[in-house]
Formats: C-alpha cells, structure tokens, sequence
C-alpha cells in the first residue's frame, strides 16, 4: 500500500528532528555561519525520497542560527536540489555518484549570491564551497553506512574514514554552537559506550576522532591526547566492569590536569562535563545494554563458516540415512531369500528311489522281487531310518526282508551310505549356507542402526555460545594470553571449545585453566596443531571426572608353548573402555588362535560402535559355523567413567569379583563358553562401582586352583590390594602355590581399578 504524502509515524518525526538539529550543527562548523549543512540535506536526498520537507527545513535552520543573509543561496540551493531529486525520481534513475555530484555543484551558488546581510571575500566563498563539496560525499557515505549497515555489519575503511571525518564536524559544530563542555560530556559517554560495546582498542580510536573537534576549536594538538588519554582509560579498566570503566576517566582527567597542567585552568566547570558523561553511562540500564552488547557480539561473528558447517553435517547425515536404509534393505532381503533345506523325508525318497533306479535296475534277480516289491520298500524305509539315525549302515542293519532275497546287500550297502554321505554333506553345507546368511543378515541390520546413530549425531545441528567464547578470550587476555579465534559449540556434556593461540610459547595449563573458570567445569585438551610458527590450534572438551588402570599376571600350562588365555583392554571413546579375558579350550597354540580371534573380533565391533548383543552373537555364530571344538570362555567388562557403571558380560567364565573398601561383591556367570550352540545367550549384568574399587577377572586355570569363590573371596579379603598389578600378581601366585607348584591350567589374572582423577596443580 502506497503511503500517503503527509503519512508520518513517530520514527519520521524521530529522523527529521534529527536531521534538524544536524543542519544546526553543521551551519555552526565556524564561529560564523556558512552553508555547511548543504551537505547534510545532499546526503539526506541521496538516501530518502524526501522531496521538499528536507529541503524546507534546511532553509528554516538559517532562521534558528540567526543568520537571514543566507536564506536566498540556501532557497536556491534547496530548489536546485528538489528538481535533480524529481526528475531522478519520475525518470526512476538509480541515484549513484553522478547525482552526488550534481547535487553538490548546487553549493556553488554561494560563490554568487553569498550572504545578502554582508560582503564575504571571494576566496572564503571559494573555500566554504569547496568544503561542503566534499563534505557532501563524507556526509552520504557515513549516513548510507550507518542507515545501510546499522551496528550489524563491518564497516569498510573508507566507511570508517566518511564516520571519522563526519563525527570531527559534529563535534566542530558543537562546540561552536553549544561550547566546548558539552562536546566533552558527549564524548566522555560515547567513548565509555563504545568501550564496553565494541570491545578493547575501540575507546582509545573513537576518543581520539572525537579530540580532534576540541583541538581545532582551540588550535592546540594537545587536546588530542587527553582524549586519547580517556579512551586507553577506558579500554584498559572495560574488561573488569562498566561501572570501573565509567569512573577511570573522570580519574583520567583529574590526573592529566595534576601531572601535565593539561588545562589553563581546571575547574567544577572543566571537570563537571566529564562527571556527567560517565554519570550518564552509568545510568543506562545494566540489562538492556548488556542485551545490545551480546547482538552486536553475534553480528561480528563469522556466521557464514557456522551456517556451512552446520549445512555439511544435514547433509552429512541425510547421507547417512540413505545408507542406513540400503543395509536394512540387505538385511531383508538375506532374511527373505533364505534358501530351505530338503527335508529328511524327501531326502529318503530321493535316495530310495536313486538306489532302486541305479543298484536294483542292473540286477539279474529283479524280476524275481517284483511279486515282493512292498516288503522290500518296507525294507528300504527301515534301513533309511537307521542310516538317518546312525549316519552310515552296516550289514547287521540289513532287514531281514531284504536279505531274503537280495543277491547284493554289499552293493546295496555301498550305494545307500553314499547317498547318506552326500546328504549328511549336503546338510552341513545348508546349515552353514543358512548361518552366513544370519551373520551376513545381522551384520547388516547391526551397520544399518549405527548409521542411524551416526546420522543422528550428525544431524543434530550445533549450537554455538557466543557469550561463553566471549568469556573466555578475556579470561584468557587476564592471563596474558591471546586468542585470535575462540569458537564454543554443544551444551552439556558435549560442549567443544576450540580455538587459535597466536603466541609462540604459552602455558598450557593457564589455557585450560582460563576455560575452566569461563565455563565453569572441568576441561581437557584432546587435540592440538601447530599449523603455523607461531599459531597453535587448541581444542578443549568436559573432561572426565574418573579414570582407570589395569595390571595383568598370566602363567601357561606347564609343557605349553603357548597360553590359551588373552586378554585386551581398548578405549571405546572418552567415557568408555573395555576389558576382557578369553580363555580358549585347552592350551597351546589353537587354544591361543581361537581367544586371540574372539578378542580381535570383539575389539574391532566395539570400536566401530556396534551393541554389544549384535558383537557377542556375530562371534558365537562365527566359531560355531563348520569348527570343531572352536569354543571359548569369554569375559568381558565394560566401565562408564561418565556414569561409574560397569556391564559385566560372561561366556562360559569363572565368577568375576568387585573389591571395594571392606567388601567384596561376586559377579556370577552361567552358561556355556562361545561357540557351543549357535543361540547361545550370554550372562549379563550391571553394578555401580565407587572410587577406588577393583574389577577382578580369572581364567579357568586360577577359578580351579583355589577351588571355590568362597577361597578368592577369603584370599581377597585378607591380602591389601594396593593397585592392580599387585593384585594380579598375588592372586596368580597364590593359584600357583595351591596347585602344589605346578601349572594345570593356563592362568590368568586381570584387575582394574576405578579412581577419582585428582586435579593438576
């Protein structure tokens, strides 16, 4: 909807207020009035549809200023003006550099007309025009910065320049027009803002712009620096608090005067300007400006690598699931094109009529047993059942109805148990044909949920605190140290800090301690890159609390070359890591291939982030597949620093123990060792562990030597257990000393103790 001509909101009063008073100012740039603010209404035209409002008011500012002289070149100015602005607007000309120009020609009306109240020198006239001509181009590009941009975007340095030149003039102005106190309030505030909004360095560069309207006002340099004094202040004290801030440049000034007579004479009316402008900063709201201060933290950032790595990890995980479906696919179609084995009874009816067709066909007699023919099928179907039932037949087995009239029972014999051999091999074949298919089928389901997992994970899209790193590039600059890019994602126990360190030699331990103090928890290093000589990447994340050792005895059997027991203890992730002992059956060498491969097994699903339901049955189904006495008794623990759990999972093992302070809890296992039965289900438990407690794992070897868990339980209690290897060395060489000095068994002890992390000092 079209806005109607005199359709105002409270924001366009709002803005021709201000440009009002700009015109104002700007007309008071020297103690005597001059067409300055010309450049002001340029500026204002090249950005606003404003045809004669602007220009109207322009005129009007010469009759605040009291100077009516300038009122006819300030008409033909605003006249030339509207007309290049119309015509701009009905051709729908983009206003560029060229209307800039134009525009700005319109000043040099000044050079005839001047000022009708009296005679200006042609060379001032030349000079005034001459300003407000390139005054022209600051005014519209500081306005088109700050309309365009706001506090939002970096400005450019020829922006920054336009801002500087633009705020020298203000300034200029003000102290002509309303004294050289209210320039200093107003810059005493605007310095302590910018201090506490933009960050160190920024108070120090905008005092000095702002100093250099006093220095000129009074033709002394020396002013500079005393603003330059109140922003460095400023700076220095802004990280503490804003309140420290406020107070440290009235404290400034105070001093400058004392230490170098700064002032002719220094005053209430010197200082009082100063106390108002920190007075006036103090007074804004604490919540509001703190508000302000995180948006413009955030409009800084680099928003565009955020957005894109938050981008990569959709479409990383949209990948994921597209692949997850293609494994549970497989799985499905290994499940439904599950070949079926021939049954027994259409096996025997096969090989019954294959031996009739191949043993009895040649015969010179089966004329004769044709009159018979029943009786000898009743006697073909006995001797299936028992070469079924035996696996292979023998003369004895021959029924009797067969005998009485068969010529050739030994090639009737032979001719069955071939059938019967190529069956019993056909059989083994399908059910291992059947078993891959299983395994082949899980694994699939199994890589199909972690991809879901992994797709999860990497779905869930980062959320960056931009408050926190902002915490910790000043805890880090109070220790001396300086990060030229600190970035913190995830909440909770997933939170990340990273970040570049742009100094050659640092103290570690003062980095971490910096985050700890910004994050409030306890933080670890796990990465770090040197990509530069003197730039370190850092990557910090919640460290935790607890940790665990573990110590090993082990003693072969007595005349082995090797021992059937392994063990293997792998960090599964940060709060994770596994321990198990496999015993394999018997001892020497295939005892020790068949733990050996169990454990590798294991460790490799585990790292890969499979359930441990989907890991312990791919294994049991993997030694029981066509192998003889490939079975192995199997401990496996899992401990959760993070939780302080541990998941006991037991095949075919002896009891495990807990040795905690003045206690010692059984952990019971009961079924049969991997590779046994194809279904196998394992003994699974879970305990909470305390600080300072031992998970004790045994082989069989050690469990027989002392006979029963009341005597471990007995021995654990009277022997300290001062750290884990003591402890398996002592129950191994207790094993050994009740065995009477001799190895029956392989022996292996495994102990773990769970601990409290002290904290470095």
């Amino acid at each position: 909807m079209k806005r109607k001509f005199f359709d105002f909101d409270y924001i366009d009063i709002l803005k021709y207020i201000t440009l009002f008073a700009g015109y104002i100012v700007l007309n008071c740039l020297e103690k005597t009035v001059y067409p300055y603010s010309c450049a002001l209404l340029i500026a204002f035209s090249y950005l606003n549809p404003s045809y004669i409002i602007a220009p109207v008011l322009y005129v009007v500012s010469f009759l605040v200023t009291a100077d009516n002289g300038l009122i006819p070149q300030a008409g033909c100015s605003a006249i030339i003006i509207f007309f290049i602005t119309l015509l701009y607007g009905k051709t729908r000309t983009k206003k560029n550099f060229a209307y800039l120009t134009i525009c700005a020609l319109s000043v040099f009306t000044f050079l005839v007309i001047g000022n009708t109240d009296y005679k200006i020198v042609l060379e001032k006239r030349i000079i005034v025009c001459l300003i407000t001509f390139f005054l022209s181009f600051v005014c519209s590009f500081s306005l088109k910065a700050v309309c365009n941009k706001g506090l939002k975007y970096k400005f450019s340095y020829e922006e920054i320049l336009s801002l500087a030149g633009f705020a020298v003039c203000l300034g200029l102005g003000i102290c002509n027009l309303l004294g050289v106190p209210v320039w200093k309030g107003i810059s005493v505030f605007t310095v302590l803002l910018g201090s506490y909004l933009f960050g160190s360095s920024c108070g120090t560069f905008i005092s000095a712009v702002l100093g250099i309207s006093v220095s000129v006002y009074y033709g002394n340099i020396e002013y500079v620096s005393l603003f330059v004094l109140w922003g460095v202040a400023s700076d220095i004290t802004v990280r503490f608090s804003g309140y420290v801030s406020a107070l440290s440049i009235p404290t400034a000034d105070f001093l400058a005067y004392h230490l170098f007579a700064t002032y002719p004479y220094y005053g209430i009316g010197e200082y009082l300007p100063v106390l108002i402008g920190s007075f006036l900063f103090i007074a804004i709201p604490y919540k509001p400006l703190k508000t302000l201060k995180e948006k413009l933290y955030v409009f800084r950032e680099k928003q565009l690598v955020r957005q894109t790595i938050n981008r990569n990890r959709l479409m990383l995980s949209n990948r994921l699931y597209e692949l997850a479906g293609v494994f549970a696919e497989m799985s499905s179609a290994f499940i439904t094109f599950k070949e079926k084995a021939v049954s027994e009874e259409t096996a025997k009816a096969l090989i019954k009529k294959d031996v009739l067709n191949t043993v009895c066909a040649n015969c010179k007699l089966k004329d004769k047993c044709k009159p018979r023919n029943t009786d000898i099928s009743k006697g073909f179907d006995t001797m299936l059942d028992i070469g079924f039932a035996k696996g292979k037949l023998s003369l004895i087995d021959l029924p009797k109805e067969s005998t009485a009239v068969c010529i050739r029972p030994n090639e009737l014999l032979f001719g069955l148990n071939r059938k019967l051999a190529e069956y019993r091999n056909y059989t083994v074949a399908a059910k291992n044909l059947s078993t891959g298919r299983e395994l082949l089928a899980e694994e699939a389901e199994g890589v199909s949920d972690m991809l879901k997992g992994l797709a999860l994970e990497s779905g869930s899209l980062l959320k960056y605190r931009s408050n926190t790193e902002k915490a910790i590039s000043e805890e880090l600059l109070k220790s001396g140290i300086y990060a030229s890019e600190v970035l913190v994602y995830g909440e909770n126990e997933r939170v990340t800090v990273s970040m570049i360190i742009n100094m050659r030699e640092f103290s570690l331990k003062a980095v971490n301690d910096a985050i700890e103090r910004a994050v409030g928890f306890e933080m670890s290093l796990f990465d770090k890159n040197g990509f530069t000589e003197d730039k370190v990447y850092l990557a910090f994340k919640k460290s935790v609390s607890y940790d665990a050792v573990f110590g090993v005895a082990k003693s072969k059997k007595d005349g082995s070359e090797k021992s059937g027991d392994n063990y293997s203890v792998i960090r599964i992730s940060e709060e994770k890591f596994l321990v198990a002992l496999s015993d394999g059956m018997g001892s020497g060498e295939n005892a020790d291939r068949i733990s050996s491969v169990s454990l590798s097994l294991i460790e490799s699903f585990y790292k890969a982030g499979m359930n441990s339901t989907l890991i312990l049955n791919t294994v049991n189904k993997i030694l029981s597949v066509n192998t003889e006495d490939s079975f192995t008794a199997l401990d496996v623990s899992v401990i959760d620093l993070k939780t302080h759990k541990v998941d006991f999972v037991k095949y075919g093992s002896p009891n495990g123990y807990i040795v905690g302070e003045g206690r010692v809890r059984i952990v019971e296992g009961n079924t049969l060792p991997l590779g046994i039965l194809k279904d196998l289900k394992p003994s699974v438990c879970t305990a909470e562990l305390n600080d300072g407690d031992m998970i004790l794992l045994i082989s069989d070897g050690v469990a027989d030597a002392f006979g029963s868990s009341g005597d471990v339980i007995e021995f654990l209690r009277v022997v300290p257990a001062l750290n884990p290897q003591s402890l398996a060395d002592g129950i191994v060489n207790k094993a050994f000393e009740l065995s009477g000095g001799k190895n029956k068994d392989d022996m292996t002890a495994l102990a773990v103790r769970y601990f409290k992390k002290q904290k470095a000092v």
